[in-house]
């Protein structure tokens, strides 16, 4: 089989805790969401507003955090 590793990126403790923050919020957010959206609760044609919602919640901060983190991985 073929398995594919995320290499071992490292963050720094300032990164790691605010790219913590944002993502349980992000997190829990999607897992409601994701029930809603499986159960019928939520119309998929909501889906544009549940993506501009995680956006809202700084989701673009959270994957620079991770880029920063895998650049100084590549870098070395």
């Amino acid at each position: 089989s073929t398995e594919i590793f995320m290499p071992p990126i490292v963050l720094t403790a300032e990164e790691s805790s605010e790219n913590s923050l944002i993502m349980a919020e992000i997190n829990t957010y999607v897992d409601e969401m994701y029930d809603k959206f499986i159960m019928g609760v939520e119309p998929l044609s909501k889906y544009d507003e549940y993506v501009r919602t995680i956006e809202n919640m700084d989701i673009d901060k959270a994957i620079a955090i991770m880029q920063a983190a895998y650049d100084r991985y590549m870098s070395r």
